[in-house]
């Protein structure tokens, strides 16, 4: 057939080559979806793998919340950053259990405590969570910390409930902005592409994530990666971080400077997510933050130097308790770092 426009049938010609791509786009990504999907893991079978002698269970809003509480003395809380899970301070709580009494859980949307039952992921429900908690363990005065998301969590709570918290401890906090999101973060966080938060799962995908997040390689092993993989195969995580990332709206920045406790700041010297210059912008918010930079570490300070984080966590837990008035005098070269010989 003859065109009297010519470029009448270069359009056609396009529109039929698109609609020729667009199907095979789908059938390619349908394909993806059925060789990439990984089905959700139940819970009973990460129980078993995940729990021991020390887990237990917190009943709170049709939830169990899993949760861990070990050794005896000062209680310390701790929360873990986004799609993570308690067992990310096992490596610091193996370093301080002997002499203070550590706690740690998780969060609602991670780990084997799941996803909540009304997708209700604001920073007031897990405030409110921690309260909860903390009442059921009857913890009156305690110490709060957290790493990346879980120390936003820490610092907010803090910031409300000044009466209980005897000092904040913050890991690559929260609060700043991050540099560098990870991939499943970024699909969590968009509406166009949040769809593929289900494909974005496999082994090697967790252990390229991990590699953005510590500074030596040699720390990912495949028990870690499988520890990661497995927790975001848990029943209902993967839609739990995608109702999350809808949700999440950080606290007001202002807070801080309300928070007048004793607050320590670690951070990882590596750190790509939050890099180093975000630990003094919590100085200059913080009236008694103090800063303390970890050398050979990124974002997971707290498992890539155990060692060194405890002992640096000994020495603030123990000014807190020989200076009546919970303040700490300004070093001599006006650092306002604690010396911790690290």
């Amino acid at each position: 057939m003859a065109y009297p426009f010519p470029h009448v049938h270069w359009i056609k010609r396009f529109s039929s080559m698109w609609n020729e791509f667009a199907l095979l786009l789908g059938v390619a990504i349908c394909g993806l979806a059925i060789l990439f999907f990984k089905k959700d893991i139940p819970f009973g079978k990460l129980k078993d793998l995940y729990t021991d002698m020390n887990s237990r269970v917190f009943s709170w809003q049709g939830l169990e919340v899993h949760f861990k509480d070990e050794g005896k003395g000062t209680p310390v809380l701790l929360l873990h950053g986004t799609s993570s899970s308690l067992h990310t301070w096992d490596p610091l709580v193996e370093e301080l259990k002997s002499q203070y009494r550590m706690i740690r859980l998780d969060l609602p949307g991670f780990g084997l405590t799941g996803p909540h039952p009304e997708g209700n992921y604001s920073i007031e429900n897990y405030r409110l969570l921690i309260c909860n908690l903390t009442d059921h363990l009857s913890l009156d005065r305690f110490l709060i910390g957290g790493n990346s998301w879980g120390g936003m969590l820490a610092w907010d709570y803090a910031a409300h409930h000044q009466d209980k918290v005897e000092g904040l401890i913050l890991m690559g906090a929260d609060g700043f902005g991050m540099e560098k999101v990870p991939l499943r973060l970024k699909l969590a966080r968009s509406a166009s592409y949040r769809w593929l938060v289900p494909l974005a799962i496999s082994k090697w995908m967790m252990k390229k994530g991990l590699e953005k997040v510590v500074y030596f390689y040699s720390l990912i092993s495949p028990e870690m990666v499988d520890r990661y993989y497995h927790m975001a195969l848990r029943q209902g995580n993967r839609q739990a971080l995608m109702d999350f990332m809808s949700e999440r709206k950080p606290p007001e920045r202002a807070l801080l400077k309300q928070i007048e406790i004793p607050v320590l700041i670690i951070w990882g010297r590596h750190d790509c997510l939050s890099p180093v210059e975000q630990a003094f912008r919590f100085q200059e918010h913080l009236p008694q933050g103090r800063v303390v930079i970890v050398e050979e570490a990124a974002h997971l300070p707290m498992e890539e130097a155990p060692e060194v984080c405890g002992r640096i966590i000994r020495t603030f837990i123990d000014q807190i308790h020989i200076r009546p008035k919970r303040s700490y005098p300004a070093q001599a070269d006006g650092s306002g770092q604690i010396p911790m010989g690290v």
